[in-house]
């Protein structure tokens, strides 16, 4: 994850990083621990940062050098959506979840639960997953 765009587009705001931390609910060490790449920021809060933000996902967290802008009406990603979105991929790629976990080295059990719902897809997976199979980042959380 790129995030050096996280800041630059915070900075470009006028933002602080206590500003993005309360629109977050969380602490502003919390906050700037993700924005310096010390850890990894939850999906669902990266999803309301872009939405805030009105951009691409791919392009905040680096997986696209484009800055395009994007009004998205979902305001939280549909869980549901999401594991479609995995699922149906997988199979039109002719993949086994044995062979999408490989990829991503992770096991066929957290790739399951990620295709049935039971949880949503991490950020480290999700981004694997968009930069392996060329596959956005925004369309694999529905953001339209």
């Amino acid at each position: 994850m790129n995030f050096e765009r996280l800041k630059l587009e915070r900075k470009k705001r006028g933002y602080t990083q206590q500003n993005v931390a309360d629109f977050l609910e969380v602490q502003r060490a919390t906050y700037a621990g993700w924005e310096t790449g010390k850890d990894i920021m939850p999906l669902r809060q990266l999803f309301k940062v872009a939405n805030n933000y009105q951009i691409s996902l791919d392009y905040l967290t680096g997986l696209s050098n484009t800055n395009s802008k994007v009004k998205s009406k979902t305001t939280k990603i549909d869980v549901d959506q999401v594991s479609e979105n995995i699922h149906n991929f997988r199979k039109e790629k002719g993949l086994t979840q044995k062979q999408v976990a490989k990829a991503l080295q992770t096991t066929q059990s957290n790739i399951h639960k990620y295709e049935t719902g039971k949880c949503l897809i991490t950020t480290m997976y999700a981004l694997q997953f968009s930069k392996l199979y060329s596959y956005p980042l925004d369309k694999l959380l529905n953001r339209k």
